[in-house]
């Protein structure tokens, strides 16, 4: 279904939600039959936005937040959500990212525990680490991923072609992870607790 909204826009734009929705908004001296050719030339973008979305909802069915808690991708019940995601935090995440940064000598200052709805982890300009908590929940390629991402930015503050060689050094298949965690990005707006 195509929902088209007219306003004071300066151009014509077409979005594809998550579910499913296309949404063009069009400025209001724009005729039909300019928007339908619009929609027409957009038409393989539009389906492959259409197959994302797919993908994401299959995706997300494999999770039942409500009756399981989840360690890298895999089910187990709990009595606390809260204590379980804590502990599992400290015993994965922490571990993980201590001993990467101590095999490849890429030595943050600490590490918090983040809760952000809109990234996995950040370092800043003292080197403070922090990592999103549902970084447990992701298949532990992706969580590694993660991790090795932030410690490279203590060598390299940005997203430069050094910063990348870095990454690749540790990740030689960095490129795949970096494209399957996008997939993963509903989880970072999903309420697990």
């Amino acid at each position: 279904m195509i929902d088209i909204e007219r306003g004071r826009y300066k151009n014509i734009s077409i979005r594809v939600k998550d579910d499913g929705k296309i949404v063009v908004k069009a400025p209001k001296r724009v005729s039909d039959s300019f928007i339908k050719d619009f929609i027409n030339k957009k038409s393989h973008w539009i389906n492959l936005q259409l197959k994302k979305v797919s993908d994401m909802t299959l995706l997300k069915s494999k999770y039942d937040f409500n009756k399981h808690c989840y360690i890298f991708d895999k089910a187990y019940v709990a009595d606390s959500k809260t204590k379980f995601y804590q502990q599992a935090f400290n015993d994965y995440i922490i571990t993980i990212a201590n001993d990467l940064s101590n095999k490849y000598n890429l030595k943050f200052s600490s590490l918090k525990l983040a809760n952000s709805r809109r990234i996995w982890g950040s370092l800043d300009s003292k080197k403070t680490m922090k990592l999103n908590w549902k970084l447990v929940i992701l298949p532990k390629d992706l969580a590694i991923y993660v991790i090795v991402h932030e410690l490279c930015h203590i060598k390299e503050f940005n997203h430069s072609k050094n910063f990348w060689l870095k990454v690749e050094s540790i990740l030689p298949n960095y490129k795949t992870l970096r494209k399957e965690l996008k997939r993963y990005s509903f989880l970072l707006n999903t309420k697990v607790l």
